[in-house]
């Protein structure tokens, strides 16, 4: 496991710098709508596994509003989200006979659509602010540092379980550690590459997305326990799915975006 983990690391490291560090903004676009439209059939296929109808539709409706968000033109957002509303209500009304199930269902492919949907681009409006690049690279620093300080300590000394009833392999000294390397990454990310910002605001921040990212690794995981699946995904060797690999990278991408944008 570990070392399919380093390998696909190996491979993929570069290629994302490259990406982000790209002198036009175009390929990131591509990755983020890429990955989000796969993260989006990922859900699709654990939340309706043997129901091809409403996989389709979720794939449909998560795809609609990252493709909004992804446009960052206000009236481009607001209007996937509206029509994907008025479609959603018009495909209960037609397309499920049985309504009170088909709106229950409703609600479970919107959850999905709004989580990759909305968060993701976030990754995109990030790298549109000063020094945007840079601050992408942060959250993901940030992400790996905090996975692999989990991961060592976690396998070293975890002893007592986080929340064994939505993670039974999370422990708490798992998630002391990830905050700790969450805080080392800042120190390095500060001293490298974002020499500008004071010790207090990246240590402070580190900190922040190293907890708030373990919330959305504990959200996603209830996902997969409701609907009964280990992983997301198979795409990334040692990795799982996109899902697997994103999740927790979305809420600090998230968070860290509009604290620049307040700042």
């Amino acid at each position: 496991m570990l070392r399919a983990r380093l390998a696909t690391a190996a491979v993929a490291i570069p290629v994302l710098l490259a990406i982000i560090l790209f002198p036009s903004r175009w390929p990131l676009l591509v990755l983020v709508f890429v990955l989000g439209a796969v993260g989006v059939a990922e859900y699709a296929t654990m939340a309706f596994p043997t129901r091809l109808r409403d996989r389709a539709f979720t794939v449909v409706l998560g795809t609609l509003v990252l493709a909004g968000m992804i446009s960052e033109v206000p009236h481009l957002v607001s209007g996937a989200l509206a029509l994907g509303v008025a479609g959603s209500l018009v495909w209960v009304l037609v397309a499920r006979p049985d309504f009170d199930v088909g709106l229950r269902d409703l609600g479970i492919s919107w959850v999905g659509s709004l989580y990759v949907g909305v968060l993701l681009p976030h990754f995109v409006w990030l790298h549109g602010l000063d020094q945007g690049p840079r601050w992408v690279i942060f959250v993901i620093l940030i992400g790996m540092a905090g996975d692999t300080g989990g991961y060592f300590v976690g396998h070293a000394v975890g002893r007592h379980k986080l929340i064994p009833r939505v993670s039974p392999g999370k422990t708490v000294e798992g998630a002391v550690g990830i905050i700790a390397a969450s805080l080392l990454g800042a120190a390095i990310a500060k001293l490298v590459f974002l020499p500008t910002v004071t010790w207090n605001a990246a240590l402070w921040l580190g900190a922040v997305m190293g907890v708030i990212g373990q919330f959305g690794d504990l959200c996603e995981s209830v996902m997969k326990r409701t609907f009964g699946a280990k992983e997301s995904g198979s795409i990334f060797p040692g990795h799982g799915g996109v899902l697997d690999r994103i999740d927790s990278l979305l809420f600090p991408a998230t968070f860290l975006f509009y604290y620049l944008v307040s700042h």
